[in-house]
């Protein structure tokens, strides 16, 4: 900060009783009232450079004692005394602070150049501009300080020319920033050898007044030299400095407890800050805005602003969390803590703005995406709003409900917060508990969710038939998806018999009648009939090739009956068997005779 220091003389002004004068043999002749102040000077210091007095002590003739009233100067009686000590020669320190209102009583009382040279005037202008808009904070202060004389200010262009100064800085990059500046941002200052950010300017303009705020920002909006990204952020830190924090404030008991803050002016900054959030996506956070309008409704602020932030908030609700909608209630007749009633609200705006831009949503969409992921949160933030004592059932039940199916794939999220709300609140009725277990698709739950659900006792017996029904009716689909289908089987084995009966070699017809005459006249040893049930059984066995699957059950008739069609004979085993036993039998008869 920068401060001009001029004259010479030390201050000799003094007060008695609502009066300033100054120390002096030689008796005033001039008395100037100000409002309540009455000053008794003297003209000769005072008359020959203020041209205003000149005129005013001119047209009133020549007397001993002459009487001013400037109850319209600017800056009042603190401005007035500041060019009164500056004709004295009394020394005074000008600064960023004062200067506005010194400038504007300088102009008022013409102490100019034509008055006098090297007037006030002429060194109050050039400490403005080698100074106050050669500086950061200079300009910012003084800009300040001209909202107590807006009028003043813009007819003189300090206005305008600070605003000027103050966004020529702000575009300028952040390499070059060489001058100071407020940053209190968490976890900065811990940092060493860090570059200068790029939001560095946000903080020194929230300390401006509403208005100069906006001409500001509109100023930068109008270059198209910064990102809305950036504009966002310095909305972000005027409402944090300005705005109320809504989220550690309970509902008010009546009308009567807002009278006493400034609710006026708390939502005119809002209306107005709200108006000047750009119109592109991402460049204020959905938390930010969800905040805004909690700050809406605690305020009272106009439809227009309240309908504006819904559709905002609705525009990005697939970047909120959990934490974000965790904004309280402010009206004095809902008990419960969380308003649902806002989140409602936003999520059916979110629903009509993505429906418009998605008529026919695929699975691969951005809406998909999405809508399944808004649809996460709210299951979360029911869990939440669930452990609310006094919650609603039919405010739970309808901002559940507000979600399409699509939303969740599958129902375990709403299942807990469900489970969580029957917890909570053991005084419902059946018919409330049917209603509140009817939002839930017993097909979309887990199997652990599932086992859950059937020993949850809270639950209404009919959800839990239903649980148990889909539960059963999945593990049945599931088992008849693992065993392949009926003619697959048969055909893997049928495959092997067929080649097996097709490599066996063909004999001719005069061989294989001979083979067959030898085979029965050939004398049979004597074999044990166990021994020779066994060699049968092997014989079979190694004819027969049999491929078997996994997981194949086949009787063993059936298998018999398929080696039966393979090998062309027509008989079972077991009787083959038999058979061969009588005609050993009979052989051993006969060698016996």
């Amino acid at each position: 900060m920068k401060f001009m220091k001029l004259g010479t003389r030390p201050d000799t002004f003094y007060t008695e009783e609502a009066t300033r004068t100054v120390s002096s043999d030689v008796p005033s002749d001039l008395v100037i009232r100000i409002n309540n102040i009455t000053y008794l000077l003297h003209k000769f210091p005072l008359l020959p450079k203020c041209g205003l007095l000149q005129r005013l002590l001119t047209d009133s003739g020549d007397s001993d004692n002459d009487s001013v009233e400037l109850h319209d100067i600017p800056g009042g009686e603190d401005a007035f005394e500041l060019c009164a000590k500056f004709c004295y020669g009394i020394t005074i320190n000008l600064s960023a602070h004062n200067f506005v209102r010194a400038f504007c009583a300088a102009k008022f009382l013409r102490m100019t150049e034509s008055v006098e040279k090297g007037n006030f005037v002429l060194k109050l202008e050039a400490f403005f501009n080698s100074c106050i808009l050669e500086g950061w904070k200079d300009s910012v202060v003084a800009l300040q300080s001209t909202g107590k004389m807006i009028e003043w200010s813009e007819n003189l262009g300090i206005t305008r020319r600070c605003i000027d100064s103050i966004v020529e800085k702000i575009l300028t990059p952040p390499a070059k920033v060489n001058w100071s500046f407020t940053y209190s941002r968490p976890g900065y200052n811990k940092k060493r050898h860090q570059s200068v950010p790029r939001d560095w300017w946000t903080e020194d303009i929230s300390d401006l007044d509403i208005d100069l705020f906006r001409f500001i920002v509109t100023a930068l909006r109008s270059t198209n030299m910064v990102q809305p990204q950036l504009i966002g952020e310095a909305l972000h830190v005027y409402a944090c400095r300005w705005l109320p924090d809504t989220t550690k404030i309970r509902p008010p008991e009546s009308s009567a407890s807002l009278a006493n803050e400034p609710v006026e002016k708390n939502r005119r900054v809002l209306e107005t800050i709200v108006s000047m959030i750009p119109a592109d996506r991402g460049s204020v956070s959905v938390n930010f805005l969800l905040r805004l309008l909690s700050t809406a409704s605690y305020l009272g602020a106009s439809p227009v602003t309240k309908t504006e932030l819904i559709r905002r908030c609705g525009l990005q609700l697939d970047e909120v969390t959990v934490d974000d909608l965790l904004l309280p209630s402010h009206l004095s007749s809902d008990q419960y803590c969380y308003d649902i009633d806002m989140i409602s609200v936003v999520l059916e705006s979110f629903l009509v703005l993505w429906r418009i831009q998605y008529p026919a949503p695929s699975q691969d969409s951005q809406f998909m995406r999405s809508i399944r992921k808004v649809g996460k949160v709210i299951d979360c933030y029911l869990q939440v709003a669930a452990k609310d004592a006094n919650m609603p059932v039919m405010k739970f039940i309808s901002l559940a409900e507000a979600l399409p199916d699509i939303a969740r794939p599958k129902h375990d999220d709403l299942y807990k917060a469900i489970n969580i709300y029957l917890k909570e609140h053991p005084d419902l009725n059946k018919a409330e508990k049917k209603r509140l277990c009817r939002i839930l698709d017993c097909q979309k739950l887990s199997p652990d969710v599932c086992a859950h659900a059937v020993k949850n006792e809270r639950l209404p017996l009919r959800t839990v038939v239903q649980v148990l029904f889909f539960d059963q009716e999945r593990g049945f689909k599931a088992t008849s998806q693992k065993l392949p289908p009926r003619g697959l089987l048969s055909r893997a084995q049928e495959a092997p018999f067929s080649e097996t009966v097709q490599s066996k070699p063909k004999l001719p017809p005069d061989d294989r009648a001979n083979r067959q005459e030898g085979t029965r006249r050939a004398p049979s040893p004597a074999i044990p009939e166990r021994d020779q049930h066994k060699k049968l059984h092997l014989k079979s066995e190694r004819n027969i090739v049999i491929s078997r699957e996994p997981g194949e059950v086949e009787s063993e008739k059936v298998r018999e009956t398929r080696e039966e069609g393979i090998s062309g004979s027509k008989m079972n085993p077991r009787k083959t068997m038999q058979g061969k036993s009588s005609s050993d039998h009979g052989h051993y008869k006969g060698r016996d005779r």
